[in-house]
């Protein structure tokens, strides 16, 4: 199984990895920009090292290890790395905040908010429910191996785009960690973890049979 928790600046998705590590000592946990700084090198940079989370989760999943990963990677370019059809569970959670929020936690790490990381931010939730919500944001200038038929074409409400919001608002980490645990938890009880299949996919079965 490979879980992802995203979000953007501010959310808590980096500060939730040493509780994550500890309440689930059976997963191997990793910090998405433990490699290199995606963010910097636009969305090609991310959706590389995506691919390469992915790479790294098949590895641990041959071994009967399941992986979290906590950063930024983003669920329409989960869906369409080249290696993701390899993955035997997905599930992936966004952390979201409001504005103000967000600009004030971000000060406090020391870095500079901006009017990007806003807009940034504001995309990402509602991409998270709909996937026609201006996927050229993605799609446009990434990495070449991306298999965006994966899901192109998919609509608003399709049930195969399931991704859990959670609003860390008001939060204090230790709350955060706890909103993720229970959300983890739900995810192995869960038996519905199947990956996302295309319509092409769901046509070939039909034909099969």
């Amino acid at each position: 199984m490979l879980i992802f928790v995203t979000g953007a600046s501010g959310s808590g998705k980096t500060a939730v990895i040493p509780g994550l590590a500890k309440t689930f000592p059976e997963y191997v946990v990793h910090d998405f920009d433990e490699r290199v700084q995606p963010k910097k090198s636009g969305p090609r940079g991310r959706q590389e090292q995506t691919e390469f989370w992915i790479n790294k989760a098949i590895e641990y999943q041959n071994v009967g290890k399941d992986t979290i990963v906590c950063g930024g990677a983003v669920y329409g370019e989960i869906l369409a790395c080249p290696s993701i059809k390899q993955i035997e569970g997905l599930a992936v959670c966004l952390l979201d905040c409001s504005d103000l929020e967000r600009l004030e936690r971000v000060r406090r790490s020391d870095e500079t908010p901006s009017m990007d990381m806003l807009t940034w931010s504001s995309w990402l939730r509602v991409h998270a429910v709909n996937p026609e919500w201006h996927p050229h944001v993605i799609t446009e200038q990434g990495y070449n191996l991306m298999q965006w038929e994966n899901w192109r074409g998919w609509r608003f409400g399709d049930e195969r785009w399931r991704v859990t919001v959670i609003d860390t608002s008001g939060k204090k980490i230790e709350q955060i960690v706890g909103l993720v645990t229970k959300w983890v938890l739900s995810v192995q009880a869960s038996t519905n973890l199947v990956l996302p299949s295309s319509r092409q996919d769901e046509d070939d079965l039909l034909a099969e049979d």
